[in-house]
C-alpha cells in the first residue's frame, strides 16, 4: 500500500506543480494589468505616461509632482493611480519641495522599505526587504532619502527604448546630488536626455531615448508614433536566479522607487559601435549572455510577461526574433510589428 500510494504522489506532484506556477504566471499577468491601468489612468490625468524620475541614487519625493522634476521612478508616481498601498506616496512629503528636509529623508526610507505585491512576481520571488548595500550619503548612498539596510525591490521595469536603461556615464546615472544642483543641471543642459551625444547614437544617427518611460520623460499618448498596441509600455525583467535575495546584481540592487537606471528599466537593444544589436529577452536560469542587465525576462517556463501602452497583457516567446522585440521598444520608428497568434 505505501509503495501504490508514494507511486500516486509521484505522478500527482508534477501536475501540481505545473498547476501552481499556472497560477502564479495569471498573477504576474494581472499585475501588469493593474500596473497598465495605473499608467493609463496617470496618461489620462497627467498628460503623460509616468516620468522616469532622475538617477539611481534619486528616490520619490511627492512634493515635486509628476514631471521633470520629480525624481522618483514610474512606479513611485503609478502609486497614486494604485489601490495598493494608500498613502505611502505622501509618506516623504513635508511641504517643502525645494528643500532635502529630515523629515522628507526619513519618509522617503520608509517608502524604500516598503515591499509592494503588485510589483513582485510570484513565480520569483516574495514581497519583502532584500539587503541594500549603500551607505548613507556615502558615495553609494540615496541623495534625498536615509539609505536603510534593506528595501523592497520589483521585478517589472518600464520600456525605456531600444538603446539606454540606464546612461553609460555614472556622473550622469546617479543623478544630481541635491535640488539646487539639479537646477544647474537644467539651466546648463546636463542631464543626460538633453546631451546630444546621448540623444542620439553615433554612426547611424539613431535616436537614443525611443521607449516610453526614462530620465525627466513626458511621453504623451501622441508621441507613441506606431501604436499604443504596437509598443511596449511594462515588463518582466532578467534577474540570475542566484541573485534573487542578494542585492549583488548590478541590475538588481537598488529599490523599486529609484529614478532612470536598470532596476527599473529595460531596453530592446545593445549600442555598440554605433549599432544597435541583438537584446533580446531572457529566463533567468540562462546566463554567459552580453548585457544581462539590460534586458527582460522572467522566471517562467513558458515566456515572460509584457503589457503593452494600450493595457493589453501578452505572454510573449524567449525566442521572439531579436529585430521584433527591438521594434516593440521603439515607440517610432514606422515598424508596427505584430506578433503571430
Amino acid at each position: 500500500m505505501a509503495a501504490i500510494i508514494g507511486m500516486l504522489i509521484a505522478l500527482l506532484a508534477p501536475a501540481i506543480q505545473t498547476a501552481r506556477e499556472a497560477a502564479r504566471r495569471a498573477q504576474c499577468k494581472n499585475n501588469l494589468k493593474q500596473l497598465s491601468l495605473a499608467a493609463l489612468n496617470h496618461l489620462n490625468t497627467q498628460g503623460h505616461f509616468p516620468t522616469g524620475g532622475w538617477g539611481w541614487y534619486w528616490v520619490g519625493d511627492p512634493d515635486r509632482g509628476c514631471g521633470k522634476d520629480q525624481p522618483g521612478g514610474w512606479i513611485f508616481n503609478l502609486l497614486p493611480y494604485c489601490e495598493e498601498s494608500p498613502g505611502l506616496h505622501e509618506l516623504a512629503a513635508d511641504g517643502q519641495p525645494d528643500d532635502l528636509t529630515r523629515v522628507q529623508r526619513v519618509g522617503a526610507a520608509q517608502v524604500v522599505q516598503s515591499p509592494l505585491s503588485i510589483v513582485n512576481c510570484p513565480s520569483r520571488r516574495r514581497a519583502t526587504t532584500f539587503p541594500l548595500v549603500p551607505n548613507e550619503w556615502g558615495e553609494l548612498g540615496f541623495y534625498n532619502a536615509i539609505t536603510p539596510d534593506v528595501a523592497g525591490r520589483s521585478d517589472y521595469a518600464a520600456n525605456s527604448g531600444h538603446v539606454y536603461c540606464q546612461w553609460p556615464y555614472p556622473v550622469l546615472g546617479r543623478g544630481p546630488k541635491s535640488y539646487s544642483d539639479a537646477d544647474l543641471w537644467s539651466a546648463n543642459q546636463v542631464w543626460g536626455s538633453e546631451q546630444p551625444k546621448l540623444l542620439v547614437a553615433t554612426s547611424a544617427h539613431i535616436e537614443a531615448m525611443t521607449g516610453i518611460s526614462y530620465e525627466r520623460s513626458t511621453v504623451s499618448a501622441s508621441r507613441v508614433v506606431d501604436g499604443l498596441s504596437k509598443t511596449y509600455l511594462i515588463g518582466e525583467r532578467y534577474i540570475p536566479v542566484a541573485q534573487y535575495e542578494t542585492g549583488l546584481d548590478l541590475g538588481d540592487n537598488e529599490t523599486w522607487c529609484t529614478g532612470f537606471n536598470n532596476d527599473n528599466y529595460r531596453k530592446t537593444g545593445r549600442l555598440k559601435d554605433g549599432e544597435v544589436h541583438e537584446c533580446a529577452p531572457m529566463p533567468d536560469w540562462k546566463s554567459g549572455f552580453e548585457d544581462p542587465s539590460g534586458r527582460f525576462g522572467a522566471a517562467h517556463v513558458s515566456g515572460w510577461n509584457a503589457s503593452y501602452c494600450d493595457g493589453s497583457v501578452r505572454t510573449i516567446p524567449y525566442d521572439i526574433d531579436w529585430r521584433v522585440h527591438r521594434d516593440f521598444g521603439n515607440r517610432m520608428d514606422g515598424s508596427a510589428v505584430e506578433l503571430p497568434e
